[in-house]
């Protein structure tokens, strides 16, 4: 299966240091229930310094690579059926405000894609076989039944 990758620009505003902890740290937490919720399979983040097997990229303005399979990526950009209000809502209201903070814009304003294994550096797996190999700490969770909780409620 083809794996998608997805290079990203840090906020300018942090040094590479606070960008990875926390990329890693806590929005790789935020993502983990969203994530799960569509069966995604496997997503990993590439840290830097990178590299490229590509001597045509300059990695020079990017920080790092999202890395999911490409059929994974379908599952959240175009889900059938289409994605429910609640979770539309952690969605921008959680993860989009984080990405922001971290990014300093949304990732879909700059994301670079690039062929599969392009991007080198340290892989820090998140979801592995439809698994977290994070530890989402339990105020994360909290959150995300509290967004669970208002669908249930929307259908009502």
């Amino acid at each position: 299966m083809p794996i998608n990758q997805g290079l990203l620009k840090r906020n300018p505003s942090l040094t590479s240091e606070q960008f990875f902890e926390s990329w890693y740290g806590r929005h790789a937490q935020l993502v983990v229930p969203f994530f799960l919720h569509f069966g995604i399979t496997y997503y990993a983040q590439i840290h830097g310094p990178l590299s490229t097997s590509s001597p045509d990229l300059d990695l020079s303005s990017f920080s790092g690579a999202a890395e999911m399979l490409s059929e994974d990526v379908l599952k959240i950009f175009a889900p059938d059926p289409p994605m429910p209000k609640c979770v539309q809502d952690y969605y921008e209201e959680v993860i989009l405000v984080d990405e922001k903070r971290l990014l300093g814009s949304l990732a879909t304003e700059h994301i670079v894609q690039v062929d599969e294994r392009t991007v080198m550096g340290e892989r820090k797996v998140v979801i592995q076989d439809g698994k977290s190999v994070v530890e989402v700490e339990e105020s994360v969770w909290e959150t995300w039944r509290k967004y669970e909780k208002r669908g249930k409620e929307e259908k009502k």
